[in-house]
C-alpha cells in the first residue's frame, strides 16, 4: 500500500520529539558494531570465507573502501586519510589488490559479483591510471555479472569529465554524489564549499554518460540550517532531478569524532527545528513526484528502489538500499566491513595496521561477530521494518519456524505506547509501519534489539530523528 500521498500531513510533535528522539543505532547491521568482538581476527575471519565458499552458486557483493580526501569536512564522520598527493594512494591499492587475491582464493569457486560498489573517503581522489588499474584487479580476480550494479561515490569538488568517462566506460552505471546543503551559509559552518555549479555539472556529465539512477546525498540537522534556505536547497535540487535522493541525520558525536569539534554546537538546529526541517523536505519531495524509501531515502516512482519496496523486496546493507541483495558482502580496504558467511567482519582501521597484518599474509580484521539464530531472526526483523515498513509474520514462520506472537511477546509489550502514537498497527498477521512511525523507525526497530539494554546501553549513537 503506498503511504506516500499522506506524507506531506505529518506532524511531529514536540511532545513526540521528547518522547522519542534519543540516541540510536541506524541498524545498517544487526547487532550493531560496538558490540562485536576484539577476538574476532584473521582465523575466524578465514572460517567465514571457507563456509561462503561452501555456496559457490551465490552471488557476492564487494565494497572497496577509498579513504583519501584532499580536506576534512568538519560535519564528516567516515574513515578518511587528508592529503592532496596524487601518489599517496599507490601503496594503499597495492595492499587492496593483496587482499583482494587473498579473499579471491580463499573463496575458491565463488567469484561471481552482483553489486560492486566503491566507498571513502572521496574514490575520485584516484587519478585516471588508478581507477583503471583497481577496476582490472577487481574484474582479473572476480567475474561481474552483466546484471552487476557497479557504483561509486563522487564529490562534485574533485571529480572531473575524464573520470566521469572513464569510469562508465568501465562499466560503472550507478552513482552518488554529495551535496549536504547548497547554502553558503550551512557549507562555512561546514567546512565544505560546493556550489550549484560544481553540482549541476557533475550531474550533466552523469548523465550524459549514461548513468542511471544517480542519487544525491543531503544532510539535516547541520549548523545554521533554517527552513526557508533549507527549502531553496529543495528546489534546487528537485529542478536539477536526480533518482534518488538520501536525507540523513547529522550525526553529532564530537566525543568520538574529533572534527566535529570544530562545529558551533549554539548553531546546531534544535530538536523542534530539526524535525521540521525533516518533514520540510519529505512533503517536498513527495510533492515533487518521489517515493519515501526506507528511513532516509527517495526515488522516482519508475526507480527500481520504488518498485522494489511496492513488492516488499526492498533489502539493505552497509552500501545502503538495494535489489540486488546477495548472501554475502566482502569488505575490502581499511576500515571496510563485510558480512559473509554468517559473520559480520570490519578491517583495521588504522592505515599502518591494515598494512602491517597484509605484509604477513594475514586479513587485517579487527573485530567481528558471528551471528546466533537469535540475531538473525532478529537481523531480519528489523530489516523489513527498516526496508519494507511491514513485517509478515507468516513470512517469520517459512524462514525461521518461530511464531512472532510467541517469540516476540515481551516486544509486543513495548510495541503498545506505539501502537497508541499512531506509528504501527497489526493487520493481517503482519505489523505495518504508518507514514509516521516512517518518521520513527529506527525507535520502532529499536524494540526488536536484544543488545539495547546490555552491553550498548552505554554506547553512544546518533539521534534517531
Amino acid at each position: 500500500m503506498n503511504e506516500d500521498s499522506t506524507a506531506e500531513s505529518i506532524s511531529v510533535t514536540p511532545e513526540l520529539l521528547r518522547r522519542y528522539d534519543r540516541p540510536g543505532p541506524r541498524y545498517t547491521s544487526y547487532p550493531t558494531a560496538p558490540v562485536w568482538r576484539e577476538d574476532f581476527g584473521d582465523a575466524e575471519y578465514r572460517q567465514a570465507l571457507a563456509e561462503a565458499a561452501s555456496r559457490p552458486g551465490e552471488p557476492l557483493s564487494v565494497y572497496i573502501h577509498i579513504p583519501f580526501c584532499q580536506e576534512r569536512c568538519a560535519f564528516c564522520g567516515c574513515n578518511v586519510i587528508i592529503s592532496k598527493k596524487e601518489g599517496v594512494a599507490d601503496i594503499y591499492l597495492q595492499h587492496v589488490q593483496k587482499e583482494l587475491e587473498m579473499a579471491s582464493r580463499a573463496l575458491g569457486e565463488r567469484r561471481t559479483v552482483r553489486q560492486l560498489h566503491w566507498g571513502g573517503g572521496t574514490p575520485t581522489f584516484l587519478h585516471l591510471d588508478q581507477i583503471q588499474d583497481l577496476f582490472e584487479a577487481i574484474r582479473s580476480r572476480f567475474t561481474i555479472a552483466p546484471d552487476a550494479e557497479i557504483a561509486l561515490e563522487m564529490d562534485p569538488r574533485v571529480t572531473t569529465h575524464e573520470q566521469v568517462q572513464l569510469l562508465r566506460s568501465l562499466g560503472f552505471n550507478r552513482v552518488s554524489m554529495g551535496v549536504q546543503d547548497l547554502d553558503p551559509e550551512v557549507q562555512c559552518e561546514i567546512h565544505r564549499f560546493q556550489n550549484e555549479e560544481q553540482t549541476r555539472r557533475l550531474f550533466g556529465w552523469c548523465r550524459d554518460a549514461g548513468f542511471s539512477g544517480i542519487n544525491m546525498d543531503l544532510i539535516y540537522g547541520l549548523p545554521g540550517q533554517k527552513p526557508e534556505r533549507w527549502s531553496e536547497t529543495l528546489d534546487k535540487v528537485i529542478d536539477i532531478g536526480p533518482d534518488r535522493l538520501a536525507v540523513y541525520s547529522y550525526a553529532y558525536l564530537p566525543d568520538k569524532l574529533h572534527n566535529q569539534r570544530h562545529i558551533e554546537t549554539g548553531k546546531l538546529p534544535s530538536a523542534d527545528m530539526k524535525a521540521t526541517l525533516l518533514t520540510n523536505a519529505r512533503a517536498r519531495f513527495t510533492q515533487a513526484g518521489y517515493r519515501a524509501i526506507g528511513m532516509d531515502h527517495f526515488a522516482k516512482p519508475h526507480d527500481e528502489l520504488a518498485l522494489a519496496m511496492d513488492q516488499r523486496r526492498l533489502r539493505r546493507n552497509f552500501m545502503g538500499y538495494t535489489v540486488v541483495p546477495a548472501t554475502d558482502m566482502l569488505g575490502i580496504g581499511t576500515s571496510a566491513i563485510g558480512e559473509i558467511g554468517g559473520c559480520y567482519a570490519q578491517n583495521e582501521k588504522k592505515l599502518s595496521r591494515y598494512y602491517e597484518a597484509l605484509s604477513q599474509d594475514r586479513f587485517a580484521t579487527a573485530c567481528g561477530c558471528v551471528l546466533t539464530i537469535d540475531d538473525r531472526i532478529r537481523s531480519w526483523v528489523i530489516r523489513e521494518i527498516m526496508c519494507n515498513f511491514f513485517l509478515d509474520h507468516s513470512e517469520l514462520v517459512s524462514r525461521f519456524g518461530v511464531s512472532y506472537d510467541e517469540y516476540f511477546a515481551e516486544e509486543e509489550k513495548t510495541l503498545a505506547a506505539l501502537y497508541d502514537d499512531g506509528f504501527v498497527v497489526r493487520e493481517d498477521n503482519a505489523l505495518r509501519v504508518l507514514p509516521l512511525g516512517q518518521i520513527f523507525v529506527r525507535n520502532i526497530a529499536m524494540v526488536f534489539d536484544a543488545y539495547l539494554k546490555k552491553s550498548q546501553a552505554k554506547q553512544q549513537f546518533s539521534r534517531t530523528v
